[in-house]
């Protein structure tokens, strides 16, 4: 607990790289036991700023006192009272905010999204075609979330054989793994046109991508290829009727 705490403070004092703060964002959204400790820890720093804050009002007016005429003094107690109402009223308006963004943000479409391939995309699968030493290398290096690695392959593999859906997928996750939308979007585009493949999950995942990226049209356009993916029962089309339901 007292590293998790560490982890939780660092990442607020802004001492960890740009890595591992993606790291910690995505753990937020994905592990729910994690988000609870973090709004535990939001919610301890508010209560003792709080506390700090009326030790200071106490001491002011300590200040004032002295130079104008004398005030009762509070007694301890009820003032070590007030300062926990204070810290108590902190702590429950924290956890309401925390309980009530963490269940909007789970349950929005593109939170579902984002789930859905930190869930599925966490790794892959090696293939079985054997004739593609590069693809199993990128395949390695995503494994190991050397992404920019992973990602000069799988493009070196399309180059060299622009049938190779597997390549073209793959570094359609890596854009999504790099928040790279746009081009996550272009790759799947290009997937989903491929003709010839016995199942294509290109329609789902520029969904997806779409879902993730959440610029102004982009929730209608998903929408659009979601209920396309249904009705033709394309690749992902179970996940697709999930993803309907929270529009």
């Amino acid at each position: 607990m007292s590293g998790t705490t560490e982890y939780i403070e660092a990442y607020f004092k802004q001492t960890l790289n740009t890595e591992e703060r993606k790291t910690f964002e995505a753990k937020c959204e994905t592990d729910e036991a994690f988000a609870k400790q973090v709004a535990i820890y939001l919610t301890a720093r508010q209560a003792l700023r709080e506390e700090l804050l009326q030790q200071k009002i106490q001491q002011w007016k300590g200040g004032v006192s002295q130079q104008e005429e004398p005030v009762p003094v509070i007694p301890m107690q009820r003032r070590t009272t007030f300062v926990k109402w204070v810290m108590y009223a902190a702590a429950a308006c924290l956890l309401l905010v925390a309980s009530v963004y963490l269940f909007e943000a789970n349950s929005s479409p593109k939170r579902l999204a984002v789930n859905y391939i930190q869930t599925n995309y966490a790794s892959l699968s090696h293939t079985m075609d054997a004739s593609h030493d590069s693809l199993q290398s990128g395949i390695e290096a995503y494994n190991n979330k050397n992404y920019d690695k992973a990602l000069q392959l799988f493009l070196g593999v399309q180059k060299n054989d622009p049938a190779n859906s597997d390549a073209k997928k793959y570094a359609g996750v890596v854009y999504l793994q790099q928040q790279d939308y746009d081009k996550a979007v272009q790759q799947f585009d290009e997937l989903a046109n491929m003709k010839g493949l016995y199942s294509n999950p290109g329609d789902f995942l520029k969904a997806v991508s779409l879902l993730e990226r959440n610029r102004t049209t982009d929730k209608e356009e998903a929408k659009i290829l979601l209920q396309k993916v249904v009705n033709e029962k394309e690749e992902g089309y179970q996940e697709a009727e999930k993803l309907m339901k929270k529009f």
